[in-house]
Order: C-alpha cells, then sequence, then structure tokens
C-alpha cells in the first residue's frame, strides 16, 4: 500500500507541473513590453528635448546671423548698430535651409531629423526713436564719458571752483547793489539841487527889495525906480518936491507934478511886483522843497533796499555745484586759487550803507532850510504894507529903511546859505561826500567797460551778420530743419521748442552778472553729473565724439581786426556740415546762428573767470564799488583778448592762476552739459545723420523677432506621446506620428 500511495502521488505532481508550463515566457514578455514602451517613449521624450535644444539653438543662430547684416555707415561714422538694406526674411530663410541641409551621405544616421515648416521675421524699435537712440548712446559711451569728462573737463575746473564762487556772489551782490546806489546818490544830489533852486528862486524877490545889497540907502532924487530901496532912497526928494508944489504963490504952476505921478506910479507897480514875488517866492518853495523831501524819502528807501540785500546776502549759502566741487575725488588735479587771494568784498559792503545818523542830518538840514525860509517870509510879507505909507508925506523913512535893509539882509542871507556852492549846502554836501570815496575813478572805469563791452557785442554782430550773405548753405539748413520736424513728429512730440537767441545787456554789470550765472550753471551741471546723473553727460560726450564743430580760426579776421575778406574764407564753414556740434547745442537754422551763440557763450565764460582775476589784481582799490567796477573792465579787456588768441591757436589757458588748456571743442563741451540732454537734442542728431548719410533713422530697425515651426518625426508610439502630452505638458504639439515645435527668438543691438 505504500507502494501504491507514492505512484499515486508522483503522477499527481507531474499533472500540476504540466499545467504551469509556459508561464515564466508570459512574464517575461509582459515585463520586457513594458520596459520597452517605456524605453520607446523615454527615447522619444529624449528626442524632444534634444530637438527642443536644438531649435533654440538654431532660432537663435538665425536671428543673430540675420542682425549681423548692419549698416555699415552708422556703425563706422557714428558707431551705432541699425539693420541694413539686406532683405531679413530671404537672409533668415538662407541660414535656416543651410542648417537643415542634409549631408548626402548613404550610410548617415540623423537622430533629430528636424525640418523647417515655416520661418517669420518682423522688425522693430526703429533707430530714430528717443528711447532707442539714447539706449545706443549709452551703451557706446558708458565707459569714455565719465573718464575724458572727469580728466579732460572737472579736474580743471575744480580748482577755481572756491574763488570762482565768492567772485560769484560777490558780483552778483554789487550787480544788485550798484544801480541802487547810483540812484540814492542820484537822490541825494537832486534833494541838494531842488534846495538850491529853492533858494535861488528867492533872486528875484532880492531885487524887487533892493538890487545890490547893502548897509544903508543913500538919498536920491525921484528918477529910475525898481526896487523897494529905490522907493526909500526917493522918498525924500519925493515929499520935498510935493510940498513945494504945495506951497505955490497964487499964479504959480506945480514944476514936480510929472515927477511926482511917476514916483508914485512907480512905487506902485514896485509894491504890486513884490508882491507878486512874495507869493511866487512861496509857491516855489513850497514845490522845490516838496520834492527836495521826496528825494530824500526815495533816498531812505533805497537806503533800506540796499541793507535787505545785505542781510540776504549774508544768509545765502554757495551755489551747489560750488559746494559740491570741493568733495570731487579727481586725481592728479592742480593746485587752485587759495581763499586768501580772493578779496572778501562783501564783508566791505556794509560801508555803502548810510546809518541812521547821516539820513537824520539831511533829515535836519531841510528842517532848518524851511525854518530859515519861514522867517524870511515874515520879513518879506510885510513890507508892501509899509511901502504903502510912502505914498503920503508922513511915512516913517527910518523904520522903512529898516525893514528894507533888514529884508535885504535875510533874503540875501538865505540864498547865499543855500545856493549851489552857498555855505551851508556846501557843508551839507561836503558831508554826502565823504562816502562817495572814488565815485568819480568808478564811473569813468563804467564808460570805459561799456566801450569794451560794446566792441565785443560788435564782432558777435558781425558774426551773425555773415549768415546774411552765405546763400548756398540755406537749402540744407532748410532740409535739416525739415528732417528735425519730421523726428519731432515721430515721436509724437509737437512742441517744437525753438531756439531763442539772447539779447545781450549793454551794462557791464548785467552782463557780468550773467557771466557769473553762466558759471554757476557750469559747476551745477559738473556737480550732478559726479554726483550720478550719468545718462545727461553720455549724450553730450556722444555727440562731442562724433559730430565735427566749426574751425573757430576763421574767425581771426573778424576778432583781430585780420586783412582779407571774412565772407570769402567763412563761406565752406557756413555749411551745416561744418558746424554740426553748435547746431546740436543751439539749434538755429541759419548758416552763421550757431556760430555766434557759440562765440557769444564762450565769450561770456571767460569774462566770468577773468573778472574773478579782476577782482584779485584790483584788490588795492579799496572801495567795494569801485573794486568791482574794476575786475569788470579787466575782465572785459582780457576776454576780448582770450578770444583772438582761441580763435587763433584753437585752444587758451583756463585762467591765469589754473593754466591747463582748454580747447574751443572743450567749451561747446561744458556747454551741452549745461543746455544739452534733451530730446530737442536727439532729434537734432538724428536729423544730421539723416542729412549726412541719407539714411533715415526712423526706417532703420534695432530689434528683430523670428518665430519658426519646426518638426520631427516620432520613431515610437506617437500615440502614447499625444496621450501623455495631456498631462506632461509638452513644449510643442504632436500631430499624428510628428511633433511639431514653435520657437521665438529676439535679439537687439
Amino acid at each position: 500500500m505504500r507502494t501504491t500511495k507514492a505512484i499515486h502521488q508522483k503522477h499527481s505532481s507531474r499533472r500540476r507541473s504540466r499545467n504551469t508550463e509556459g508561464s515564466v515566457s508570459i512574464f517575461l514578455i509582459m515585463i520586457l513590453a513594458f520596459v520597452f514602451l517605456f524605453a520607446a517613449v523615454l527615447i522619444d521624450f529624449a528626442r524632444i528635448a534634444a530637438a527642443n535644444t536644438q531649435g533654440e539653438r538654431l532660432a537663435r543662430a538665425g536671428v543673430r546671423s540675420v542682425m549681423s547684416s548692419y549698416d555699415i555707415a552708422l556703425k563706422e561714422n557714428y558707431g551705432l548698430f541699425a539693420y541694413g538694406d539686406s532683405d531679413g526674411k530671404m537672409l533668415l530663410s538662407q541660414v535656416l535651409n543651410d542648417s537643415f541641409r542634409k549631408s548626402g551621405r548613404g550610410d548617415e544616421f540623423n537622430l533629430l531629423p528636424l525640418g523647417l515648416e515655416s520661418s517669420s521675421l518682423e522688425m522693430s524699435r526703429p533707430l530714430g526713436d528717443y528711447a532707442v537712440f539714447r539706449h545706443q548712446i549709452n551703451e557706446e559711451m558708458k565707459y569714455k564719458a565719465p573718464i575724458d569728462f572727469t580728466v579732460e573737463l572737472a579736474g580743471k575746473f575744480k580748482p577755481l571752483s572756491s574763488a570762482m564762487g565768492e567772485a560769484s556772489r560777490t558780483l552778483d551782490l554789487f550787480s544788485q547793489l550798484q544801480p541802487l546806489y547810483d540812484k540814492r546818490e542820484d537822490a541825494l544830489d537832486l534833494m541838494l539841487e531842488r534846495r538850491s533852486q529853492a533858494a535861488e528862486s528867492g533872486r528875484s524877490l532880492l531885487q524887487l527889495i533892493m538890487s545890490s545889497p547893502a548897509m544903508e540907502i543913500s538919498s536920491q532924487s525921484i528918477g529910475s525906480l525898481s526896487s523897494a530901496a529905490d522907493i526909500v532912497g526917493q522918498y525924500s526928494d519925493y515929499v520935498s518936491k510935493t510940498t513945494a508944489d504945495m506951497n505955490l504963490e497964487e499964479g504959480e504952476y506945480p514944476r514936480y507934478a510929472s515927477q511926482i505921478s511917476d514916483y508914485l506910479q512907480r512905487s506902485s507897480e514896485v509894491i504890486t511886483r513884490l508882491q507878486s514875488a512874495s507869493i511866487s517866492l512861496q509857491e516855489s518853495q513850497t514845490k522845490l522843497m516838496n520834492e527836495a523831501r521826496d528825494a530824500l524819502k526815495e533816498a531812505q528807501i533805497l537806503n533800506e533796499r540796499m541793507k535787505t540785500i545785505l542781510e540776504q546776502a549774508r544768509t545765502e549759502e554757495a551755489r551747489p555745484g560750488y559746494a559740491s566741487a570741493e568733495s570731487w575725488d579727481i586725481p592728479g588735479g592742480s593746485d587752485g586759487v587759495s581763499n586768501t587771494a580772493m578779496p572778501n568784498l562783501r564783508e566791505q559792503a556794509e560801508g555803502l550803507l548810510l546809518s541812521a545818523t547821516d539820513l537824520s542830518n539831511m533829515e535836519a538840514g531841510i528842517s532848518s532850510q524851511e525854518h530859515s525860509y519861514q522867517i524870511l517870509q515874515q520879513k518879506v510879507s510885510g513890507l508892501p504894507s509899509l511901502l504903502g505909507s510912502t505914498a503920503g508925506l508922513n511915512a516913517d523913512i527910518s523904520s522903512l529903511e529898516t525893514a528894507v535893509l533888514e529884508a535885504s539882509r535875510i533874503v540875501n542871507s538865505y540864498i547865499q546859505d543855500y545856493k549851489a556852492g552857498g555855505d551851508i549846502i556846501t557843508d551839507e554836501k561836503a558831508a554826502i561826500e565823504s562816502h562817495r570815496t572814488s565815485d568819480k575813478e568808478r564811473k569813468q572805469t563804467e564808460k570805459q567797460s561799456k566801450v569794451k563791452l560794446r566792441d565785443a557785442m560788435n564782432i558777435i554782430a558781425r558774426i551773425r551778420d555773415l549768415g546774411e550773405r552765405a546763400y548756398d548753405s540755406m537749402d540744407r539748413y532748410n532740409m535739416l530743419r525739415q528732417y528735425y520736424d519730421e523726428n519731432r513728429n515721430f515721436n509724437a512730440n509737437l512742441d517744437q521748442d525753438l531756439p531763442v537767441d539772447g539779447e545781450s545787456s549793454a551794462d557791464p554789470y548785467a552782463a557780468g552778472s550773467a557771466a557769473m550765472d553762466d558759471v554757476d550753471g557750469i559747476y551745477d551741471a559738473m556737480g550732478s553729473v559726479l554726483n550720478g546723473a550719468r545718462e545727461h553727460l553720455f549724450q553730450n560726450e556722444y555727440a562731442a565724439l562724433y559730430f565735427p564743430h566749426f574751425d573757430v580760426s576763421g574767425l581771426v579776421a573778424l576778432t583781430a581786426g585780420g586783412e582779407g575778406d571774412p565772407i570769402q574764407e567763412l563761406s565752406d564753414q557756413m555749411d551745416p556740415h561744418q558746424q554740426e556740434l553748435e547746431y546740436i547745442l543751439y539749434g538755429f537754422y541759419n548758416p552763421a546762428g550757431n556760430v555766434a551763440a557759440a562765440y557769444s557763450e564762450i565769450f561770456a565764460a571767460r569774462l566770468a573767470v577773468r573778472t574773478m582775476e579782476g577782482f584779485i589784481e584790483k584788490a588795492a582799490l579799496g572801495n567795494p564799488l569801485a573794486v568791482t567796477a574794476a575786475a569788470l573792465l579787466y575782465g572785459l579787456e582780457k576776454a576780448i583778448e582770450d578770444m583772438v588768441l582761441l580763435c587763433k591757436k584753437g585752444s587758451l589757458p583756463l585762467s591765469k592762476y589754473v593754466p591747463m588748456q582748454l580747447t574751443y571743442r572743450d567749451y561747446l563741451r561744458i556747454f551741452m552739459l549745461v543746455h544739452g540732454g534733451g530730446e530737442v537734442q536727439l532729434s537734432r542728431m538724428l536729423a544730421l545723420i539723416r542729412l549726412n548719410t541719407g539714411v533715415n533713422p526712423a526706417e532703420k530697425f534695432t530689434y528683430a523677432s523670428e518665430e519658426i515651426r519646426l518638426g520631427m518625426r516620432l520613431w515610437f508610439l506617437p500615440g502614447v506621446i499625444k496621450a501623455l502630452n495631456y498631462t506632461a505638458g509638452l513644449p510643442g504639439d504632436v500631430q499624428k506620428n510628428t511633433y511639431y515645435k514653435e520657437i521665438q527668438a529676439d535679439f537687439a543691438y
């Protein structure tokens, strides 16, 4: 039984073995199928990733290749990049087709058989747009401009900052005080003049009282009668003759009737004229003394205004540009003008004011004169009635003589005290003149300054006149203006911001003060740049680097009075191509306007620097107004000489105390810093570029946007890839058995 049982178990085991045969193979097949599916999907995913990367590279290479065809003229002449005249789409297609071209080998295996389905190219951001143009300027100048500006300009101006700051404040102060001072002194002179006129107006009255003042009145026969003294002197004879005619014997005729009648008539006329003269004198006195008081009041008001200006000057701080110059860290800078070299005239300005005591004394002088006149009026007003008694025969001749002599004395004394050159007026004028030290010399200096300033203005006027005869250049200026207007309109800015030809003052103080204001602006602008405002600097330095300026040596014939015809010599330089930097700076559309503006502004800068030197050179004069006037004359004379030197050599020392050279171009760079940096200057540069190259910057693009569509055939299970795309989110799209990818690439200069 044990044997049978063992046999039965053995057969049962064999049956179970036959039922499980092949199960391992099926399992392995399932595993392999899953591995193959995963590997196939992974391979296609890897190919898709590689295709994406390759497509990006191809797109970037394509757009770079297209943009490598830039305009050579713009690059070489102006350092600007803009797409040239080639057909960009054709160039892109050619580059992409070359990239996809097969090698032609039969045994080639291409893991990424990419195909170009479509391509497109769009250009934008024209060079004529302000933002684009300014960006390229910044890129071009961001390394050059700060170094060149610091070394070539700011480093030269820093040593003068302290002295120029003090000179600017000094000239600004005395330019305000000088006209007020002169008006005040004129008012004081007018006051004295009116007081003298008031006294002189009493001469006609004096003549009617006594033509020649004396200690007594001599008796005289009836005859010529023109004064109160004559009435008194002839009165005794009148009484005698009248008595004689009254005591005639019977039958006798009056012998003196005619003489008596003449005496009475002439006496009456003199008395009437005396009354009229007294009234007229009263009116003249009132009018002239009121005018004298008004003049003194005007002087007091002007004195207060001067005092206010001085108080403001004490609290005024230095301009920010001068203050910041002290902190400019510029290696290799030279020593400047020491603070002790520049006289502090502002501290001496207090001496120009009239004290309260001075003004009070002048007021007292007017009151004293009015009091003297009141005494005179009292003596004179009763004289006509006293003289009226001479018509009778019982007048008190002694009292009459005393009254006439006293009236004559008082009137004569009043006139002698207060007439021009009179004792009291002379003393008061001497008191006023005591604070007018150097006024005569100063006014003579001011006259000389006006002559020098007029000479300089005449040269500028002659430069302007050159443009009226340079007809050949006007067509190009008109074209330049058209290009400028088109660019402004292109940038949607219709405000023309037309240049203004500044009017030059004939007053040396105003001209000097304006020149100092210009230099103030230069230091402010330099301080702003060195403190970080660089975009303004980049634009200005770019203009100075790429646009030519006027050859200032052509002005020698005008400035130095040389021989030859300046019109003929300068005709070629009147063209806009020969003065592009000046046009960018000032924007005048006439052949000589920009050159005249540059000459005028350089002259003003030289005047400011030379006036600073003048303050140092003329400090020994003492009186602050005299020093200021002499400094201005010195500045004008030296500035005119500087302009001649600049035209001859093209450069000149910045100052007597800082002998570093500045060229004509350097000055234009400085003025660009003050006036430039705006959008109008950008349009002027773009207009010049168009005029010089024939290329319209508004039609030249700097930005390319490319879009290509690539396709790659999938090797395995595109349906699975497409299904996975719904969840995994592939960067492209699967259509049938092909993977497509749209790629965009951009490039900007």
